[in-house]
């Protein structure tokens, strides 16, 4: 977990909080919710409200109430676009839809995973823009793969259940979650590690093995 910086700009913390809430929402909504929600004064969420209305990362509707603006949905474009992450793993997601039901990247935020991409059967890609791609850590396995890699004091809630497995998860070096009727294994991108691969959907443990080999080599591939 990042430590915060000795010289902190409140505003800038503030704002951001502004944003990340606003980008939740499916619908427009008011400020005063927002303010509710964030715990702030209404009168400061307001002034941020408008100030990021002029730079085009809020768009104010006829209703009063903000959604996020095109200024915002191009920083989501550019971020994924230069970061590469999801251009060096797409090959590799191709590949591995080819033989599992089920692939995924993701990240870890404030206890969520975020699916960058998420496909089911060939179903499509999925995009962690939209807040239904938003998952508790707990039942994921690229969250058990990415919290593994924290500090067990800077977990909130963790239970000695997860503990436990997180710490099988650090023996292993992949993450393995069982679900009804299948299991869903990931493993880690970087070091220190910014994302994680995942497949889903192996019916026995013996498939396990092989597939967390080469999930890790083409995690290797992915971070270049």
């Amino acid at each position: 977990m990042n430590q915060l910086p000795a010289q902190k700009v409140d505003g800038l913390i503030d704002g951001m909080a502004l944003l990340e809430e606003l980008a939740a929402h499916r619908e427009p909504v008011a400020g005063v919710e927002l303010a509710r929600r964030l715990g702030m004064s209404p009168v400061r969420v307001n002034r941020l409200l408008k100030t990021f209305a002029y730079l085009g990362y809020a768009h104010r509707t006829s209703s009063r109430k903000y959604a996020p603006g095109p200024a915002l949905h191009v920083l989501a474009a550019e971020s994924l676009a230069t970061s590469g992450l999801l251009r060096n793993a797409y090959p590799y997601l191709e590949q591995l839809s080819s033989i599992v039901p089920t692939v995924a990247l993701g990240v870890l935020w404030k206890e969520k995973v975020c699916y960058l991409f998420h496909r089911s059967c060939g179903a499509g890609m999925g995009s962690g823009l939209s807040p239904a791609f938003l998952y508790d850590w707990q039942g994921s396995s690229i969250g058990h793969a990415l919290m593994a890699e924290r500090s067990f004091e800077e977990i909130p809630g963790l239970t000695p259940e997860l503990a436990k497995q997180l710490q099988n998860t650090r023996k292993n070096g992949y993450a393995l979650v069982r679900k009804t009727g299948h299991y869903t294994l990931a493993v880690t991108i970087g070091t220190p590690a910014s994302a994680a691969l995942a497949a889903s959907g192996m019916k026995t443990l013996d498939e396990i093995p092989a597939l967390a080999a080469r999930l890790k080599e083409y995690a290797v591939q992915i971070a270049g």
